[in-house]
């Protein structure tokens, strides 16, 4: 049986799987915050799993073997700061997350500034940046059935709507519970391919076919380090999966310690997929960087462990894709329909509203996923406009008690720009994608000391 054939069974047995933890969790939730919540009763595995599922998507294994491709094992500083993200939001704002009592993101900063205006800005860039970060997910699973042969369309419909089933069935219990089941057959197919490769000679093949440098942490430009570690590690810090993982935990140890134990236990595992892009440029001098894993998968591993790398690669996919399911199901439903469309609906109709929605987001990130080829140009925008447009009025108002609402709204303001400038008008800045917190933290300070309360100038 060759690797097609087999990666098609493979890929039949798990997605039915998927769906069928779904349907076992679809009474896990009797209400609306039950459902983006896991009910609160996320243990530590849970929690701590999918932490690590939402980060082994395809920046970190397509993305990571890219990288070694190119950079050696210098390309694991995307991966690295996907690791120091969770280190950072663990011990700077979870436990004050978790303390707060709130579904999303978007009610911590109106339970700040007051008002309805700092939440609606978060959650609408939020959610458009979730949308980029799921389609560029999905366009990685239609790059590699267009690789395999197979119709690209209809394989990553299918590979969507299997998530969009399980998640819309049992909410954020069914995104954890897949996403930790994720993370276990990602990480052993990659030891797997790991092993093979060891076995294989693959140290001597890297070694006698790339330049010695390959193997320097440093080997490629310093900006270039930053651009790829820097803007995902402060996206840890405003991530809406993050959040809803945070709040899903049982108790507020859980919640710390499932972020920090996340994030060093997905370090080791970073190395992995630089290590096959490596080994793949070795053998496969001028095959295109981007598709490097692919060739690897199917040209030298042995069809039952091209299969099960494929399996990883899906599984990679889903567990993204499910956690900013959720948060946009959470956002829409609590910061735009709870606030501006119908103030006190039944709990039945809101659960029911959430499934709707949860479907229909997914849906739409088909749609966006469908038309573009590029993944890393779908994060980078996603992780730019979120940082510039939400970090500085979400991290400077939860530490800085002179922070004011005009001065969040002029940070998000400023933030979105000068990313506009950059991207659609051509202006060059220094270390591009996180440049425009600078401009957004200044106006942040200077709006924010020009509207300090009457009340407040009066007791200095």
């Amino acid at each position: 049986m060759n690797t097609l054939t087999l990666s098609v069974i493979v890929l039949i047995v798990y997605m039915v799987a998927m769906m069928g933890i779904g349907y076992i969790g679809r009474n896990t939730s009797k209400n609306f915050e039950e459902f983006v919540t896991a009910a609160k009763k996320g243990s530590f595995l849970m929690v701590c799993g999918s932490y690590m599922g939402s980060h082994i998507g395809n920046g970190v294994v397509v993305g990571g073997a890219e990288n070694g491709a190119n950079y050696g094992l210098a390309g694991v500083w995307y991966g690295v700061g996907a690791c120091l993200s969770y280190l950072v939001f663990a011990m700077v704002i979870a436990k004050k997350l978790y303390r707060t009592d709130s579904l999303t993101l978007s009610e911590c900063l109106d339970k700040r500034y007051g008002g309805h205006i700092t939440g609606t800005i978060f959650a609408v860039i939020n959610c458009g940046a979730a949308i980029s970060i799921m389609a560029g997910q999905i366009t990685a699973g239609k790059n590699l059935f267009s690789y395999l042969g197979l119709n690209p369309i209809l394989g990553v419909c299918l590979v969507g709507l299997a998530v969009f089933i399980y998640a819309s069935m049992s909410g954020q219990w069914g995104v954890m519970m897949t996403d930790v089941i994720q993370v276990a057959v990602i990480v052993a197919c990659t030891l797997i391919s790991i092993a093979y490769m060891l076995g294989n000679g693959a140290f001597d093949v890297i070694h006698a076919a790339l330049p010695a440098g390959s193997w320097n942490l440093f080997n490629m430009d310093f900006e270039v380090i930053i651009m790829n570690a820097i803007p995902t590690m402060l996206f840890g810090l405003i991530s809406a999966a993050s959040f809803q993982r945070n709040v899903s935990a049982k108790d507020e140890k859980t919640a710390v310690r499932s972020a920090f134990w996340g994030g060093v236990l997905l370090l080791p595992y970073v190395f992995l997929p630089v290590l096959i892009g490596m080994y793949g440029r070795a053998l496969f001098p001028d095959a295109a960087a981007g598709s490097i894993i692919f060739k690897v998968m199917l040209e030298v591993f042995p069809p039952f462990v091209g299969a099960l790398m494929i399996a990883a690669l899906m599984a990679a996919i889903m567990s993204t894709v499910d956690s900013q399911l959720i948060y946009v199901t959470a956002s829409i439903t609590k910061d735009i329909y709870l606030q501006f469309i119908n103030k006190n609906p039944n709990e039945k109709k809101l659960d029911r509203l959430a499934k709707v929605i949860t479907f229909a987001a997914g849906l739409i990130t088909l749609y966006v996923a469908l038309g573009t080829t590029s993944i890393i140009k779908m994060l980078s925008y996603a992780y730019t406009f979120m940082c510039a447009g939400t970090l500085v009025m979400f991290v400077g108002g939860i530490f800085w008690k002179g922070a004011t609402k005009p001065g969040a709204v002029a940070a998000s303001v400023t933030g979105i720009f000068f990313v506009f400038l950059n991207k659609f008008c051509g202006i060059a800045f220094p270390y591009a994608s996180i440049f425009p917190i600078l401009p957004s933290a200044i106006a942040f300070v200077v709006v924010s000391l020009c509207t300090q309360p009457k009340n407040a100038e009066a007791a200095k």
